[in-house]
């Protein structure tokens, strides 16, 4: 089964299980309110059954622009109303990179909810939206958080399988994601990853259906409404990750190493290629590199 089949046929499951009640819709509303954002002209981006692009709508006055590949969610969201855009994120660079020069600068607000752990090409995704954004326009990401203990935990007893391998094709902490989106022309203006409900789900697969003993240790997780405060167990302690972003005025890199190494040495543009090795450099004293030698290696190299 393809990735367009089997990502049409979870359109179709998803269809009959719509929910509003979704966790992540709670956290990220919460964090539109902070802010105080409403009002935009916001692109939906991955939008799936539109239950989301239907909040904003309704309860933060978007004016709201659904954006998906598989025909079913672009016939619903036609079918409420909404503008839609066809674009497959992980289609050839060449391809996402017109389709997002097609609508460039057009957006206040770029949403993309529990998507990019579905997407292959994660650095399509981060430049599209990128991309369409106006400068200064602001991206809001949220994905679940493979650093969370139960997570952990589920991998330990399943024998180091992540949780969701296989619908899941990407796995995100912080530190990963922070670092995507700095190389992609991003800047994090809000941390808002939080702890929003006990991991019943994944510690009764991780115990196989056993729930006597699945049901006591998800209590356990109680302690994460406390732990999740703090800097040092934060990432352990938060189920899913929702961070709000600025676009900055840079030209997105990649966190791909041969495509960063392809273009330091050939570029022809001595802004771009600055303002990359600038990104590098800056990644590289905040310690965001120690993880990926490489990445930093390409700094030294080109001092």
């Amino acid at each position: 089964m393809s990735k367009l089949e089997h990502d049409a046929a979870a359109a179709e499951l998803r269809q009959q299980m719509s929910t509003f009640e979704k966790p992540w819709y709670k956290s990220c509303s919460d964090l539109l309110r902070e802010k105080q954002l409403s009002g935009l002209k916001c692109l939906d981006l991955c939008s799936g059954n539109c239950e989301y692009s239907r909040i904003l709508a309704d309860e933060h006055g978007m004016e709201v622009t659904c954006a998906d590949y598989i025909s079913t969610h672009l016939r619903q969201a036609r079918e409420e109303g909404f503008p839609t855009i066809e674009i497959d994120l992980d289609g050839g660079a060449e391809s996402v990179d017109m389709a997002g020069k097609a609508h460039g600068t057009e957006f206040d607000l770029v949403v993309n909810l529990a998507a990019i752990e579905h997407v292959f090409n994660s650095d399509n995704l981060l430049r599209y939206a990128h991309t369409v954004l106006k400068p200064g326009g602001l991206f809001m990401i949220n994905t679940p958080n493979i650093d969370f203990l139960a997570y952990r935990l589920y991998s330990a007893i399943s024998g180091n399988r992540p949780y969701g391998e296989g619908h899941h094709v990407r796995f995100w902490d912080y530190r990963f994601l922070r670092t995507n989106l700095h190389f992609n022309g991003f800047e994090i203006i809000k941390d808002f990853r939080h702890f929003y409900s006990l991991p019943e789900e994944i510690l009764l697969r991780a115990f196989k259906n056993r729930t006597w003993i699945s049901r006591p240790v998800s209590r356990l997780f109680y302690f994460c409404f406390l732990f999740q405060r703090f800097g040092l167990t934060k990432g352990l302690a938060s189920d899913e990750l929702t961070v709000l972003c600025r676009k900055e005025d840079v030209l997105p890199l990649s966190f791909n190493y041969p495509l960063v190494k392809n273009f330091l040495e050939n570029s022809t543009d001595p802004v771009a290629k600055s303002q990359g090795l600038t990104r590098l450099r800056l990644a590289q004293e905040k310690g965001w590199l120690k993880e990926h030698p490489y990445m930093s290696r390409l700094v030294d190299e080109h001092s």
